[in-house]
């Protein structure tokens, strides 16, 4: 019982992420909501692995991934971020579900791997519930088409399908949660420099407390907290068993997102969101289709 408490508290965790970070762009850019994020999360993750007794060992051979994947985490959530500022909540937990079939065509591009007609079939049918999300079925009035925050979180689904292929070995052969530590670090470095070039503290020092607490949300039970239950729901179910948790995760979102910033969510939405859960789980393969999408023991991507 412990370890699906312990997915299903994950998965809830992380889809309510995009709720609070909707909240929270009304305050702060990208830069300062990342930066904080960070600044509170990575300790807590590293009191997390000082509990847990678990060594930080890393070589000359990690650092190329570790520096390329802290690189595009960054990326990601920034570029997420800035998604955020202009569409809602709901749609970014819908849109965000398709970075498992982005892993497949980067995969299938870079790496050579197969997609196969099941993974064919299910970016089509995904792809049609994104245009109906993106366009809130208005296919015929292309104002849709300069939906920027939704591309942004498209974008940001590729981004850390991107993130996935360049840190893959190295999850394989370091602990998952070591891994995370460390690229966290790395990133909490790069965000400092753009905090000094580019952020705007003052608005840090005026937060209101609806984002104060939001801040502290992102920082600690959705990042830290959030990857510490992952990891052990993953080592004690499997990670495969464990892949069907995270179709919850969009409904997390919505749960969260209607009641508290009062978004919209009608026919068009629920049919859009059904589409990308059902494209990704056609596109799994058979012998993982009833176990979920692809599971990696890497940093949240929320």
């Amino acid at each position: 019982m412990l370890p699906h408490i312990l997915l299903l508290s994950a998965v809830t965790l992380w889809g309510w992420t995009f709720v609070f970070t909707k909240m929270l762009v009304a305050e702060l850019g990208p830069v300062e909501i990342f930066a904080l994020r960070l600044a509170i999360g990575l300790p807590v993750v590293g009191g997390v692995l000082l509990v847990r007794r678990v060594p930080v060992r890393l070589t000359r051979a990690d650092v190329s991934p570790l520096l390329l994947g802290s690189a595009v985490f960054t990326l990601h959530f920034l570029v997420q971020i800035a998604g955020l500022q202009t569409t809602t909540a709901t749609n970014t937990g819908w849109i965000i579900a398709v970075s498992p079939l982005a892993l497949a065509v980067l995969s299938f591009v870079f790496l050579g791997e197969r997609i196969g007609r099941r993974g064919v079939a299910g970016i089509a049918i995904a792809t049609t519930g994104v245009v109906l999300l993106v366009s809130r079925g208005r296919l015929a009035d292309l104002a849709w088409l300069r939906s920027t925050g939704d591309w942004l979180v498209l974008g940001s689904a590729h981004t850390w399908a991107i993130y996935t292929v360049l840190t893959r070995n190295l999850v394989q052969r370091r602990d998952p949660l070591a891994v995370t530590f460390a690229v966290l670090a790395l990133a909490a470095a790069l965000t400092t420099v753009l905090v000094v070039t580019s952020a705007d503290l003052s608005r840090v020092g005026s937060l209101s407390p609806r984002g104060i607490a939001a801040v502290l949300y992102l920082g600690i039970p959705g990042l830290a907290l959030g990857q510490w239950f992952w990891q052990e729901g993953v080592a004690r179910l499997g990670a495969t068993r464990a892949g069907v948790y995270l179709y919850l995760e969009p409904l997390a979102t919505l749960a969260l997102a209607v009641p508290l910033l009062g978004e919209p969510f009608g026919p068009i939405a629920m049919l859009g969101g059904t589409l990308v859960l059902a494209g990704v789980y056609v596109a799994q393969p058979r012998r993982r289709a009833l176990a979920g999408p692809s599971v990696t023991a890497s940093p949240s991507r929320r």
